[in-house]
């Protein structure tokens, strides 16, 4: 008897609770039509807002691990290639273009990206061509990391290639002294836009396979 009691209790307490939190919610809804259509479009817009958000955070921010890719592997001279994928194809574009170029010259080129399974030891590589997305004017956190990873450069030449959409002069700035604090010896350093106009109004993947048949 006591136990059925108690069931009643709770039911009641619970459906009492629910009356009033769905009263007062019913409440805040607007009674007219083309209020209703106006909070749902916001609320659908929000969603789709912190959709996008989570999304890009995730792909500035985060590691991409991939296999390494090699091209030429006979050739004479070794390069290793660094790019983080970022939010479009257009570091890719740009690193393979470079690749690219460098093949022209007999380089054996191998790519990847910044990962805990990317190399760190670089001491087989004659040349390290290592690109950085910019976001918030910064050289993007995975590239940033690697070089954390891989520590000391000990001189390895280095071509810097600093990405943006437009006006990454402080990226490009900042990621040379990074690379410089760790003891790389930059030989060239690319600033490449995918939005506005690069120098001499060529595409950034011209200019990177151009700069890479200029490289011994």
């Amino acid at each position: 008897l006591f136990h059925s009691v108690l069931v009643l209790f709770y039911r009641t307490l619970l459906r009492d609770y629910n009356d009033v939190i769905f009263g007062d919610v019913m409440k805040l809804w607007p009674q007219k039509r083309w209020k209703r259509i106006l909070l749902i479009i916001f609320l659908a817009l929000a969603i789709v807002s912190v959709s996008l958000l989570v999304y890009a955070s995730f792909g500035m921010n985060n590691d991409v691990i991939t296999e390494l890719v090699v091209k030429n592997p006979a050739g004479n001279k070794i390069a290793l290639v660094l790019y983080h994928p970022g939010l479009s194809s257009f570091s890719y574009d740009v690193s393979y273009a470079f690749a690219e170029g460098l093949v022209a010259n007999d380089w054996r080129v191998e790519i990847v990206t910044p990962s805990v399974e990317a190399p760190t030891d670089l001491s087989k590589y004659d040349l390290f061509v290592v690109s950085s997305n910019t976001y918030g004017f910064n050289p993007d956190l995975p590239t940033t990391r690697h070089l954390e990873r891989i520590g000391e450069l000990r001189g390895i030449e280095t071509v810097a290639i600093t990405l943006g959409a437009g006006s990454a002069e402080q990226s490009q700035q900042i990621f040379e002294n990074l690379l410089e604090s760790h003891n790389g010896t930059i030989v060239d350093s690319l600033l490449l836009y995918s939005m506005a106009p690069n120098e001499g109004d060529k595409s950034a993947t011209e200019i990177a396979e151009q700069t890479a048949k200029e490289i011994n």
